[in-house]
């Protein structure tokens, strides 16, 4: 049996990107010769290969992955397992498998309930990925806080527990079913170190991949804070991916933290960050270790927080969401002619008809005349087909009264 790799977060750490880019392939090849396939659990059962590639394919944010222990509520989270059991089965009697889904690093209690991996004897290995807890928190605050009716302080107590990885991690370290919990830091070449982990050559599959789900830029955020309508709550993110996918907009989020915010975050969570040193890949232990935003307010001293609440944005940022928004606009105005003429073709038998007859009319009247009478079934309501039909009938019918006519 091959390995089963499951991504569990942590979330606003990559893991779109790395959804986006499983969801892309049906099948991996990996550098000692096995293969690896990326499956999705859904509704009742898995989803891999051409279907789940079809899926991502139609949904707004490009990718897929498993739903969330909570999402299925008739299910205990062991069920969760054995619904799908027979095809995991079968599919890691084949290839490793990955299983992805960012807030299952909140789910801690729910896999110690699990025994179906331990009964089956599969070997599980975890991967997540953390980034400093202070620019988590701001980067949260922009996916779900500011569309929420907590203020900025109450955001910041609520998160607090989100970005004490060490605690979790120590959780998932204790099932005694997982061989092996690889804790990374998210850096620019993300997506060539989790290849790495799940045994694939890094960059062979991720060439063309940008950045999924990056933050939309400080002008849009705030755009949609004023117009709540667009952006109604934390968990109706359609607009950002629309906007995302079709309006070209370059720019960061505000940052909303102030040193006494950002002082209380590093305070509440040095301890969970000594305690994570217990079990980070060694590999990252001293890039953890010198990255001072995990330890030291004095890191962010040049970031200014400028408000959390609701500001319009300024005139040159409304300029370069209307120019973005009229460049998207023409685009899309003629992806849709360009649809329109591959249904029906540019040429239009009723024109070819037509100008045929007008080729030939000065050679065969008949013929110009027969060619004719075909453009007009096709288009009765033509005025200038009537007008000339009319003038042809006319020169026959003196033709025919000519003794030489034909």
């Amino acid at each position: 049996m091959k390995k089963l790799y499951i991504h569990a977060g942590f979330g606003k750490c990559g893991s779109s990107s790395i959804q986006t880019f499983l969801s892309r392939h049906k099948q991996f090849s990996c550098t000692n010769g096995d293969h690896l396939v990326y499956a999705a659990r859904l509704g009742n059962r898995l989803f891999f290969g051409d279907e789940l590639l079809k899926m991502a394919d139609q949904r707004p944010q490009g990718y897929s992955e498993s739903l969330p222990f909570s999402a299925v509520k008739t299910a205990t989270p062991d069920e969760y397992f054995n619904a799908v059991g027979g095809q995991l089965l079968g599919l890691l009697e084949q290839s490793h498998v990955v299983l992805s889904q960012e807030s299952w690093s909140n789910e801690v209690d729910a896999w110690a309930q699990i025994s179906f991996f331990s009964r089956h004897n599969i070997d599980v290995t975890f991967i997540f990925y953390i980034r400093p807890p202070v620019t988590w928190i701001n980067s949260s605050w922009w996916q779900w806080g500011a569309w929420s009716p907590a203020n900025l302080d109450a955001w910041i107590g609520q998160m607090l527990n989100a970005v004490k990885y060490g605690e979790r991690i120590r959780a998932f370290n204790r099932l005694p079913w997982a061989s092996r919990v690889h804790v990374r830091l998210l850096e620019h070449d993300l997506l060539d170190d989790f290849s790495g982990l799940v045994g694939l050559e890094p960059s062979k599959y991720q060439q063309h991949q940008s950045v999924a789900n990056k933050s939309l830029p400080n002008g849009m955020l705030r755009l949609l804070q004023t117009h709540r309508r667009l952006r109604p709550d934390p968990h109706a993110p359609a607009v950002d991916f629309i906007v995302r996918n079709h309006l070209k907009l370059d720019g960061k989020p505000d940052w909303v933290l102030d040193a006494i915010q950002i002082k209380k975050i590093i305070d509440e969570t040095r301890d969970s960050n000594l305690l994570l040193l217990n079990f980070i890949d060694e590999d990252c232990k001293d890039k953890f270790i010198a990255d001072p935003q995990y330890w030291e307010v004095s890191a962010f001293d040049g970031m200014q927080a400028k408000p959390s609440a609701a500001i319009k944005p300024s005139y040159d940022e409304l300029e370069d969401i209307a120019l973005a928004a009229i460049d998207a606009v023409i685009k899309l105005d003629t992806q849709q002619l360009k649809a329109k003429a591959h249904a029906s073709p540019v040429f239009d038998h009723f024109l070819i008809w037509r100008d045929l007859a007008l080729h030939v009319e000065n050679s065969d009247l008949e013929l110009a005349n027969r060619l004719m009478q075909q453009s007009a079934k096709l288009r009765p309501e033509a005025e200038f087909v009537q007008r000339k039909l009319a003038n042809y009938q006319t020169r026959l019918a003196r033709l025919k009264k000519k003794p030489d006519a034909k």
